[in-house]
């Protein structure tokens, strides 16, 4: 009986170890949002691009590359990363055109994360520092739909959900075995 009690014990053991194990990796960065959203048409240029990430990233790993309708590439465009944001300054000078950023970041646990969006604005050779005021609220409304912040936080639930899946499946076996054993040795 005493090695049954044993066997039971580390098995339980090995698979808390499984699940444990498992955890962590649900903790890669999501992009939850960008300001200018994705695929936008403002009225204006912005004053800054943001990303949002669900974790936090790594200082100092954000690269940014911006390029027109045409391909070419803007330069620049420096990133600065404050937690799960990354922020940058536009450049105002840049005429109206419809450009993508894309980007490179690395998240909390030592994963690159990769993407794009785009956004475009007309040429306006009158903006005023008022009006880029005024439009940018406007933009920040759009840029925080409900779903568009969920929708990464549930995948991490998913995966935290399939691991206890997992563990409750092994510990299913590991007394299933156990009875098998029992009715056997008896």
């Amino acid at each position: 009986m005493n090695k049954v009690i044993a066997l039971l014990a580390s098995l339980l053991l090995f698979s808390t170890g499984l699940i444990s194990a498992a955890l962590p990796a649900s903790a890669h960065a999501d992009l939850v949002g960008t300001n200018p959203v994705d695929g936008s048409v403002l009225e204006n240029a912005p004053e800054s691009i943001t990303l949002r990430f669900n974790s936090k990233i790594l200082n100092a790993t954000a690269e940014l590359a911006v390029s027109n309708s045409s391909g070419e590439l803007m330069t620049g465009i420096v990133a600065e990363i404050v937690q799960t944001n990354v922020t940058a300054v536009w450049p105002l000078e840049l005429p109206g055109d419809t450009y993508t950023v894309a980007y490179r970041v690395v998240s909390d646990d030592g994963h690159p994360i990769t993407g794009s969006f785009s956004f475009s604005y007309p040429t306006s050779g009158s903006e005023t520092a008022a009006e880029s005021e005024v439009a940018e609220p406007q933009v920040s409304m759009m840029e925080t739909p409900a779903v568009e912040t969920v929708s990464p936080d549930s995948g991490s639930d998913s995966g935290s959900t399939l691991v206890w899946v997992l563990g409750f499946l092994a510990l299913a076996l590991v007394v299933a075995g156990y009875f098998i054993w029992r009715r056997r040795s008896t």
